[in-house]
Protein backbone atom coordinates (compact mmCIF):
# COMPACT_ATOMS: atom_id res chain seq x y z
CA UNK A 1 0.00 0.00 0.00
CA UNK A 2 1.35 3.40 -0.94
CA UNK A 3 0.42 6.72 0.57
CA UNK A 4 0.55 10.15 -0.99
CA UNK A 5 2.14 13.08 0.79
CA UNK A 6 0.17 16.31 0.84
CA UNK A 7 2.11 18.63 -1.49
CA UNK A 8 1.51 21.49 0.95
CA UNK A 9 3.19 19.67 3.84
CA UNK A 10 6.62 21.12 3.10
CA UNK A 11 5.48 24.53 1.91
CA UNK A 12 7.92 27.27 2.94
CA UNK A 13 6.89 29.51 5.81
CA UNK A 14 6.57 33.20 5.08
CA UNK A 15 8.80 35.63 6.96
CA UNK A 16 5.84 37.98 7.39
CA UNK A 17 2.59 36.03 7.65
CA UNK A 18 -0.60 38.01 7.10
CA UNK A 19 -2.79 35.15 8.24
CA UNK A 20 -1.10 33.42 11.17
CA UNK A 21 -2.42 35.25 14.22
CA UNK A 22 -5.97 36.00 13.13
CA UNK A 23 -6.40 32.52 11.69
CA UNK A 24 -5.38 31.01 15.03
CA UNK A 25 -8.09 33.04 16.71
CA UNK A 26 -10.69 32.17 14.10
CA UNK A 27 -9.89 28.46 14.34
CA UNK A 28 -10.19 28.53 18.12
CA UNK A 29 -13.58 30.24 17.94
CA UNK A 30 -15.18 28.06 15.29
CA UNK A 31 -13.85 24.96 17.07
CA UNK A 32 -15.38 26.29 20.28
CA UNK A 33 -18.71 26.93 18.61
CA UNK A 34 -18.71 23.43 17.16
CA UNK A 35 -18.04 21.96 20.61
CA UNK A 36 -20.74 24.10 22.21
CA UNK A 37 -23.33 23.21 19.58
CA UNK A 38 -22.64 19.54 20.14
CA UNK A 39 -22.60 19.56 23.93
CA UNK A 40 -25.01 22.13 25.36
CA UNK A 41 -28.32 21.07 26.90
CA UNK A 42 -31.07 21.56 24.28
CA UNK A 43 -33.67 22.09 27.01
CA UNK A 44 -32.09 25.32 28.31
CA UNK A 45 -33.30 28.28 26.21
CA UNK A 46 -30.76 30.77 27.57
CA UNK A 47 -27.89 28.52 26.48
CA UNK A 48 -29.34 28.11 23.00
CA UNK A 49 -29.76 31.88 22.72
CA UNK A 50 -26.19 32.44 23.91
CA UNK A 51 -24.94 30.04 21.27
CA UNK A 52 -26.91 31.86 18.59
CA UNK A 53 -25.37 35.15 19.69
CA UNK A 54 -21.92 33.58 19.53
CA UNK A 55 -22.59 32.31 16.00
CA UNK A 56 -23.75 35.76 14.86
CA UNK A 57 -20.68 37.43 16.39
CA UNK A 58 -18.36 34.91 14.75
CA UNK A 59 -20.05 35.44 11.39
CA UNK A 60 -19.64 39.22 11.76
CA UNK A 61 -15.93 38.71 12.42
CA UNK A 62 -15.49 36.36 9.46
CA UNK A 63 -17.29 38.71 7.08
CA UNK A 64 -15.14 41.62 8.25
CA UNK A 65 -11.98 39.51 7.99
CA UNK A 66 -12.81 38.61 4.38
CA UNK A 67 -13.50 42.27 3.60
CA UNK A 68 -10.07 43.27 4.90
CA UNK A 69 -8.48 40.57 2.75
CA UNK A 70 -10.47 41.64 -0.31
CA UNK A 71 -9.42 45.27 0.09
CA UNK A 72 -5.78 44.93 1.08
CA UNK A 73 -4.51 41.52 -0.04
CA UNK A 74 -6.59 40.54 -3.05
CA UNK A 75 -5.16 43.19 -5.43
CA UNK A 76 -1.65 41.75 -5.04
CA UNK A 77 -2.92 38.19 -5.47
CA UNK A 78 -4.80 39.23 -8.61
CA UNK A 79 -1.70 40.90 -10.03
CA UNK A 80 0.60 37.92 -9.56
CA UNK A 81 -1.61 34.84 -9.21
CA UNK A 82 -4.93 35.40 -11.00
CA UNK A 83 -6.03 31.77 -10.70
CA UNK A 84 -5.54 31.85 -6.93
CA UNK A 85 -7.31 35.20 -6.75
CA UNK A 86 -10.29 33.68 -8.53
CA UNK A 87 -10.34 30.83 -6.03
CA UNK A 88 -10.24 33.22 -3.07
CA UNK A 89 -13.10 35.26 -4.52
CA UNK A 90 -15.16 32.14 -5.09
CA UNK A 91 -14.38 30.83 -1.61
CA UNK A 92 -15.42 34.08 0.03
CA UNK A 93 -18.73 34.18 -1.82
CA UNK A 94 -19.49 30.54 -1.06
CA UNK A 95 -18.49 30.77 2.59
CA UNK A 96 -20.45 33.97 3.18
CA UNK A 97 -23.55 32.34 1.73
CA UNK A 98 -23.08 29.49 4.17
CA UNK A 99 -22.63 32.00 7.00
CA UNK A 100 -26.09 33.38 6.29
CA UNK A 101 -27.41 29.85 6.64
CA UNK A 102 -25.55 29.45 9.93
CA UNK A 103 -27.19 32.57 11.32
CA UNK A 104 -30.62 31.35 10.26
CA UNK A 105 -30.09 27.89 11.75
CA UNK A 106 -28.67 29.36 14.96
CA UNK A 107 -31.78 31.50 15.39
CA UNK A 108 -34.02 28.53 14.60
CA UNK A 109 -32.30 26.50 17.32
CA UNK A 110 -32.36 29.38 19.79
CA UNK A 111 -36.08 30.07 19.52
CA UNK A 112 -37.45 26.63 18.68
CA UNK A 113 -40.75 25.96 20.48
CA UNK A 114 -40.47 22.22 19.89
CA UNK A 115 -37.89 19.69 18.70
CA UNK A 116 -35.09 21.77 20.20
CA UNK A 117 -32.76 18.78 20.24
CA UNK A 118 -33.24 18.22 16.53
CA UNK A 119 -32.78 21.90 15.68
CA UNK A 120 -29.60 22.07 17.73
CA UNK A 121 -28.19 18.93 16.17
CA UNK A 122 -28.89 20.28 12.69
CA UNK A 123 -26.99 23.43 13.66
CA UNK A 124 -24.14 21.34 15.02
CA UNK A 125 -23.82 19.38 11.78
CA UNK A 126 -23.89 22.55 9.68
CA UNK A 127 -21.30 24.28 11.87
CA UNK A 128 -19.04 21.23 11.64
CA UNK A 129 -19.40 21.08 7.86
CA UNK A 130 -18.78 24.82 7.53
CA UNK A 131 -15.71 24.52 9.74
CA UNK A 132 -14.28 21.86 7.44
CA UNK A 133 -14.77 24.09 4.39
CA UNK A 134 -13.34 27.12 6.18
CA UNK A 135 -10.25 25.20 7.28
CA UNK A 136 -9.52 24.24 3.68
CA UNK A 137 -9.86 27.90 2.66
CA UNK A 138 -7.43 28.92 5.40
CA UNK A 139 -4.97 26.23 4.34
CA UNK A 140 -4.87 27.56 0.78
CA UNK A 141 -4.22 31.07 2.08
CA UNK A 142 -1.55 29.97 4.55
CA UNK A 143 0.39 27.30 2.67
CA UNK A 144 -0.18 28.23 -0.96
CA UNK A 145 -0.87 31.95 -1.24
CA UNK A 146 1.21 33.38 1.60
CA UNK A 147 4.63 31.93 0.67
CA UNK A 148 4.03 32.58 -3.03
CA UNK A 149 2.93 36.15 -2.39
CA UNK A 150 5.93 36.97 -0.24
CA UNK A 151 8.25 35.59 -2.91
CA UNK A 152 6.52 37.70 -5.56
CA UNK A 153 6.33 41.05 -3.76
CA UNK A 154 8.88 40.79 -0.95
CA UNK A 155 8.55 40.74 2.82
CA UNK A 156 8.67 44.54 3.15
CA UNK A 157 5.65 44.95 0.90
CA UNK A 158 3.84 42.20 2.80
CA UNK A 159 4.62 44.06 6.03
CA UNK A 160 3.17 47.24 4.49
CA UNK A 161 -0.03 45.35 3.63
CA UNK A 162 -0.22 44.02 7.19
CA UNK A 163 0.19 47.52 8.59
CA UNK A 164 -2.56 48.82 6.29
CA UNK A 165 -4.92 46.09 7.46
CA UNK A 166 -4.23 46.65 11.15
CA UNK A 167 -4.52 50.43 10.80
CA UNK A 168 -7.92 50.13 9.11
CA UNK A 169 -9.56 48.02 11.82
CA UNK A 170 -11.75 49.95 14.30
CA UNK A 171 -10.73 49.69 17.99
CA UNK A 172 -13.82 47.68 18.96
CA UNK A 173 -13.13 45.10 16.27
CA UNK A 174 -9.47 44.98 17.28
CA UNK A 175 -10.50 44.18 20.85
CA UNK A 176 -12.75 41.34 19.70
CA UNK A 177 -10.03 39.93 17.48
CA UNK A 178 -7.39 40.12 20.21
CA UNK A 179 -9.68 38.42 22.72
CA UNK A 180 -9.88 35.42 20.38
CA UNK A 181 -6.33 35.51 19.06
CA UNK A 182 -4.28 35.84 22.23
CA UNK A 183 -5.45 32.64 23.97
CA UNK A 184 -4.92 30.73 20.71
CA UNK A 185 -1.36 31.98 20.19
CA UNK A 186 1.87 30.76 21.75
CA UNK A 187 4.10 32.95 23.87
CA UNK A 188 6.42 33.78 20.97
CA UNK A 189 3.47 34.93 18.84
CA UNK A 190 2.06 36.98 21.70
CA UNK A 191 5.38 38.64 22.50
CA UNK A 192 5.94 39.52 18.85
CA UNK A 193 2.44 40.98 18.45
CA UNK A 194 2.29 42.93 21.69
CA UNK A 195 5.93 43.95 21.45
CA UNK A 196 5.17 45.56 18.11
CA UNK A 197 2.14 47.30 19.56
CA UNK A 198 4.13 48.53 22.52
CA UNK A 199 6.79 49.98 20.22
CA UNK A 200 4.41 51.64 17.79
CA UNK A 201 1.30 52.63 19.72
CA UNK A 202 0.68 55.34 22.33
CA UNK A 203 1.27 54.19 25.91
CA UNK A 204 -2.41 54.37 26.82
CA UNK A 205 -3.33 52.15 23.86
CA UNK A 206 -0.82 49.52 24.91
CA UNK A 207 -2.08 49.72 28.50
CA UNK A 208 -5.57 48.90 27.24
CA UNK A 209 -4.28 45.98 25.19
CA UNK A 210 -2.23 44.73 28.13
CA UNK A 211 -5.29 44.83 30.35
CA UNK A 212 -7.28 42.94 27.74
CA UNK A 213 -4.54 40.31 27.59
CA UNK A 214 -4.82 39.85 31.33
CA UNK A 215 -8.55 39.26 31.03
CA UNK A 216 -8.30 36.50 28.39
CA UNK A 217 -5.05 34.69 29.25
CA UNK A 218 -4.47 32.30 32.12
CA UNK A 219 -2.45 33.80 34.99
CA UNK A 220 0.53 31.66 34.03
CA UNK A 221 0.42 32.69 30.38
CA UNK A 222 -0.05 36.34 31.32
CA UNK A 223 2.93 36.23 33.66
CA UNK A 224 5.11 34.53 31.04
CA UNK A 225 4.18 37.17 28.49
CA UNK A 226 4.95 39.92 30.97
CA UNK A 227 8.42 38.47 31.50
CA UNK A 228 9.00 38.39 27.75
CA UNK A 229 7.89 42.00 27.37
CA UNK A 230 9.52 43.28 30.54
CA UNK A 231 6.17 44.40 31.91
CA UNK A 232 5.77 44.11 35.66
Amino acid sequence: MTTETNPRTNSPLATVDLYRDIHKGIRAEIFGITMAAGSLDPSIPIDRIALSTRVHEAVDLLVSHAAHEDKHVQPSIEAHFPALAERVECDHLTLESRMETLNEMADAAAFAKANQREALHRLYLEVASFTSAYLEHQDVEERVIMPALETAIGSETVADIHHAIVSSIPPAETAVSLSLMLPAMNVDDRAELLGGMRAGAPAEVFEGVWGLAGSVLTPGDYEALGVRLGVA
